[in-house]
């Protein structure tokens, strides 16, 4: 029964989960962009966590798990860093068995309330898409790789993961399309997940002057895992 359903934070050497920074439960407010795979294969999810406020990486989900379990984990995270609006990545065809058990809920777990909807931000009234979810497509997907090195050249980004980073040096113009892409051999999980974050932040972050990028100086992490 939804009444009952409980979960726990256990952090474990082994979890899919680094938590870099804690959420903030009274002022935080976060957004999360997941991309996803099949489970299986060379391929990984991968999901990151960015404070709306700073453009700081608060979490990184990594790993190969079924779509429903994958589900869970990120019902889980968004709901630790105060519901975060939530973004999962439909372009690869595999989106749909992730989002479908976030909208409906699954095994007495509650819907996920703050499951994003497109906004179409090469229209001039900027209208919301129908279905949840981030449609990466031919043309979503210049537009958030083109962010990411935005973010990158200028040094928008506050830090970077070691995964993150180690994708970004892999992730390489092609001949051939889609391009740019992962060099043949390596993986960019990391890149499209923190993509659409960065999207999450351009149309849900606080860009104001008047509110500071909060510096620190060392970043920690836990791994962690939603039981």
């Amino acid at each position: 029964r939804a009444g009952e359903v409980k979960a726990s934070l256990t952090k474990w050497g082994q979890g899919l989960i680094r938590v870099y920074r804690e959420p903030d439960e009274k002022y935080g407010e976060y957004a999360i962009g997941a991309d996803v795979a099949t489970g299986r294969g060379a391929d990984f999810s991968c999901a990151y966590v960015v404070d709306l406020a700073t453009m700081e990486l608060a979490a990184e989900f990594h790993g190969k798990l079924d779509a429903d379990l994958y589900a869970t984990q990120l019902h889980f995270l968004g709901r630790w860093y105060n519901t975060a609006t939530l973004a999962v990545e439909t372009g690869g065809g595999y989106g749909d068995a992730v989002l479908i058990p976030l909208r409906d809920g699954k095994e007495g777990r509650p819907a996920y309330p703050k499951l994003y909807k497109h906004i179409m931000s090469n229209r001039p009234d900027r209208p919301t898409a129908k279905p949840f979810g981030f449609p990466m497509s031919s043309k979503t997907r210049p537009l958030v790789i083109s962010q990411l090195e935005k973010a990158l050249r200028e040094r928008d980004l506050p830090w970077m993961t070691e995964r993150l980073l180690a994708e970004c040096r892999t992730f390489i113009h092609a001949e051939t399309n889609p391009s740019p892409r992962a060099q043949e051999g390596t993986n960019d999980d990391a890149v499209m997940a923190c993509a659409i974050t960065l999207e999450m932040y351009r149309l849900h972050g606080h860009h104001s002057l008047a509110r500071p990028r909060r510096i620190r100086k060392k970043q920690t992490q836990t791994h962690t895992v939603f039981a």
